[in-house]
């Protein structure tokens, strides 16, 4: 049963020495919409049972997590050692022990997932009146947004086709193996693990493979594992193996890889839909993005949109989508959250198409980059400039880009789960727009911001304190 977390007095309870009111964390604490995501969170705990660890507790751990980049395990070890840590989560006194286990906070990154951490990132945004503003009637077009994809790669190997098929030939031994010494069975089917062993390691070995070479060896590498699939399918039709849950569902992803790569082979292709490239995680696929240096990415694509210096994390799949498409989506996400539509939309030389010129030519609002169809003799000066200058300023999107994978840990996705996987990235995202609100902050105590100007990406803010007039 989820408990409401009380509403303490600040500076009472907690040691007073303890707390640096110039600490960011002091500032996040006032800067965060603790009462909605409290009311946010609550579905998601049952109204019966035991008390369960505040909503401020769960949220305030995977912020710090996000924010300062750390694994589960180093994540409570830092709120366990930082005082101003602790007073960020709410808690009336310097503790000295973890206050939940830390294998807790992938089972709340589930809970969570990426529809309530983009709901997070709206609730933020509009408790500080950056969306869900109230304009003038007669304003219809305000602000500018530029939009981008790009791919978070996951924390797997480089996979190729002969080392999927050895995990997968090694991992049906090991059920063989489980299974065998659970059940009655005197004689263990053979295997030839080692032999299959030895003709793995020649090509895995080898400088250079040619086509035929590595057709040969992923031929050898499948024989092994069919024959490990037919032992363990006749002992469980005739009873004698007992599969625990997790062993059914690897031994199902076994056979998906293995019914492709012989489909493959037998075809002599490198391509079928849906293909598995990771034994553990089978959601990751193939993103092609024919960068020099990393053509191919495994791990979820994302879109991402900066609107006035904020982001919005807009779409997020594990399947390759074309991000032209995804325009429409935007500009009435953009509509819902402001009310009008943007004056420019920023975007990369993909979304140039015509049907989002023409949608866009449609609702009055300007599309950077160059026009369709051959280039024109006479080139108009103004329109040159503004090019230049929304090339200039779409860089803002790569820069999203370059500090999540950079700063915050995007570069190499650490979690493992689907939905964890997804969380992960939207909790990046809310760091960074608490980060962005944190910058405008002149004044530690803060009681509202109020925007009184958008025009492209600058904005004007203007913040009330207590005892002050502006």
């Amino acid at each position: 049963m989820q408990n409401k977390t009380e509403n303490r007095l600040p500076l009472l309870l907690f040691p007073k020495q303890l707390i640096n009111p110039r600490s960011e964390w002091y500032q996040f604490e006032h800067l965060m919409p603790w009462q909605e995501l409290e009311d946010m969170m609550k579905p998601l705990f049952s109204d019966s049972g035991r008390n369960a660890i505040p909503v401020r507790q769960i949220i305030g751990a995977l912020i710090i997590q996000a924010k300062k980049n750390l694994s589960d395990r180093e994540t409570m070890i830092a709120i366990m050692e930082t005082p101003m840590l602790q007073y960020f989560l709410g808690l009336d006194d310097f503790i000295h022990n973890p206050i939940f286990d830390f294998t807790l906070l992938c089972k709340y990154r589930q809970m969570i997932g990426i529809d309530i951490a983009k709901e997070m990132i709206e609730t933020l945004l509009t408790k500080h009146k950056i969306i869900h503003t109230p304009v003038k009637d007669d304003v219809t077009h305000k602000g500018s947004m530029s939009i981008d994809a790009s791919v978070v790669p996951v924390n797997i190997t480089y996979p190729t086709d002969l080392k999927l098929l050895n995990q997968v030939r090694e991992k049906t031994e090991e059920i063989i193996d489980v299974c065998h010494e659970q059940s009655d069975e005197k004689e263990k089917p053979r295997t030839y693990r080692i032999e299959a062993r030895k003709t793995y390691l020649k090509y895995a070995k080898a400088k250079r493979l040619s086509k035929n070479k590595r057709f040969t060896a992923n031929r050898q590498q499948l024989q092994y594992i069919q024959r490990n699939l037919k032992n363990i399918d006749e002992r469980i039709e005739k009873g004698v193996y007992q599969l625990n849950e997790a062993h059914i569902e690897v031994l199902k992803v076994c056979k998906t890889i293995n019914d492709q790569q012989y489909r493959m082979w037998e075809t002599k292709t490198n391509r079928i839909d849906d293909r598995l490239v990771n034994l553990y995680q089978p959601h990751i696929r193939c993103i092609v993005r024919g960068k020099a240096g990393s053509p191919y990415e495994f791990g979820p694509k994302i879109a991402v949109s900066k609107v006035n210096g904020f982001i919005h994390l807009d779409e997020i799949s594990f399947d390759n989508f074309n991000e032209s498409k995804t325009i429409e989506s935007l500009i009435d996400k953009y509509k819902r959250l402001h009310g009008v539509y943007p004056n420019i939309i920023r975007a990369d030389k993909i979304y140039q198409t015509r049907t989002s010129k023409a949608l866009c030519k449609e609702l009055d609002i300007r599309l950077s980059g160059k026009p369709l169809g051959r280039p024109k003799k006479e080139t108009n000066e103004t329109n040159e400039q503004l090019m230049k200058e929304d090339f200039v300023k779409r860089l803002e999107i790569e820069g999203v880009f370059g500090v999540a994978k950079t700063k915050y840990g995007l570069s190499k996705l650490m979690t493992k789960l689907p939905e964890s996987q997804k969380a992960s990235i939207g909790l990046v995202f809310f760091v960074m727009n608490l980060c962005q609100i944190l910058s405008f902050v002149r004044f530690s105590e803060t009681l509202e911001m109020l925007i009184l100007e958008i025009y492209f990406n600058e904005t004007s803010y203007v913040y009330d304190d207590e005892g002050l007039n502006f």
